[in-house]
């Protein structure tokens, strides 16, 4: 096993580019298993077999019972990454130098990934939207911190609907929702960019002070979006993703009165545990890290294409968003959630299996709390719009006919 695991390092060309600029040696301990790794630009080394004179940076530990989840074609919820076994499964650790683990995490999540048997996933290009039916718009919003340009994205005529991404990301997540020429039969939708992310710009005088995402601060720029677009008569439907599914709850049960249904995606009550410092740290590169960071929250059998292009825009965020929306999600909102009541609209919570920032249990007790309606989501992550768009319509569009009958 071990030569060829070795081998296929050897001949990854992705872990050849990851790698560059890495001296490094780690230990992976599977149950009496010792694996060191060494890391160079010139060279992958391995050994089953350590001396009194090897050292190395950190060891990743892992039961074995949960590295041979890991190692299956097609692991279930939770091993599907090392930084989501780490994440949520009980006695993976790692040990030892913690800041160059979050500097060579790219190359190491290679590593183990490349230990798994190959599944027989058709890799396919990139799905076929109605890109040339999807307009992009500039508006001007008045916020509390001043006036802010948004940039937001629409197609389709109807009843309107608001998507809000996820943390850290963009409108462009929702373009093969936008872009579906059954969805603009019925519905006029909106993705638009929050303050900070994407083509908006941030608010007068953002580079003062740190930026870290409240509760209210997030209202605040959702209902001036709806002011600015002339959607606050129309009672639109508000639907948004992970820290866009949380906001979407807060909404309504304190705004629900201005519409018609919120469709929670990904939604809870927020998870202290995604607040961390190497998203945003001096000496880690915060897009390598954050694609790390957020991969495990997808499944494995998701398109690799819409994958690998949702953790590409992942990376390509500003310098500290990322860490500022997660203070929202992880600091502010589990407070804030603690006093919120039932929703003042109807309410539909879908969340994949695979998700571990936000589990279905998590998102079930919303529901039942909020008095909304649950929905689990099979074989999809965090992210379904964006890694899995024809997997999610097929739930989405069973929330949506619902809607337009009410």
């Amino acid at each position: 096993m071990l030569n060829d695991w070795l081998t296929k390092c050897l001949q990854d060309t992705e872990l050849a580019y990851l790698k560059k600029n890495l001296n490094l040696s780690f230990l992976i301990k599977v149950d009496k298993s010792r694996y060191l790794w060494k890391l160079s630009d010139d060279s992958i080394e391995v050994t089953d077999s350590q001396t009194i004179g090897d050292v190395w940076s950190f060891t990743l530990d892992v039961p074995a019972d949960s590295w041979g989840k890991f190692l299956s074609p097609s692991p279930p919820p939770f091993h599907n990454t090392l930084q989501a076994m780490i994440a949520h499964v009980p006695g993976v650790i790692i040990e030892g130098d913690r800041l160059e683990w979050a500097q060579s995490v790219a190359a190491v999540e290679r590593i183990c990934t490349l230990a798994r048997s190959e599944n027989d996933q058709t890799h396919t290009g990139p799905r076929k939207f109605l890109s040339e039916t999807i307009q992009g718009r500039y508006v001007r919003t008045q916020m509390p911190e001043g006036e802010c340009v948004l940039y937001y994205e629409e197609a389709g005529t109807g009843d309107p609907i608001i998507f809000l991404h996820t943390a850290g990301s963009d409108s462009r997540q929702y373009k093969h929702l936008l872009g579906n020429e059954a969805l603009q039969k019925h519905w006029h939708m909106y993705a638009v960019d929050m303050p900070f992310h994407g083509r908006s710009e941030p608010p007068e005088g953002w580079w003062k002070n740190p930026y870290q995402l409240t509760t209210q601060m997030y209202t605040d720029w959702i209902i001036g979006f709806i002011k600015a677009t002339g959607l606050a008569d129309k009672r639109p439907i508000i639907s948004g993703s992970s820290m866009g599914g949380a906001i979407v709850l807060y909404l309504a049960a304190e705004y629900g009165d201005l519409f018609k249904a919120a469709i929670s995606i990904e939604g809870g009550f927020g998870t202290r545990g995604r607040y961390v410092p190497w998203t945003n740290h001096p000496k880690v590169n915060g897009g390598r890290f954050l694609q790390s960071w957020v991969a495990g929250l997808m499944a494995p059998d998701s398109p690799e294409y819409e994958r690998r292009l949702t953790l590409w825009e992942y990376s390509q965020g500003a310098p500290g968003v990322y860490q500022g929306d997660t203070y929202f999600y992880s600091q502010d909102w589990p407070s804030v959630s603690e006093s919120i009541g039932t929703a003042k609209c109807p309410l539909w919570i879908l969340t994949g299996e695979y998700d571990y920032s936000c589990t279905p249990e998590m998102s079930r007790q919303a529901a039942e709390r909020m008095g909304g309606q649950f929905i689990a989501m099979k074989g999809i992550g965090h992210f379904p719009m964006a890694e899995h768009p024809e997997l999610f319509m097929k739930y989405l569009s069973a929330v949506l006919d619902d809607v337009r009958n009410l």
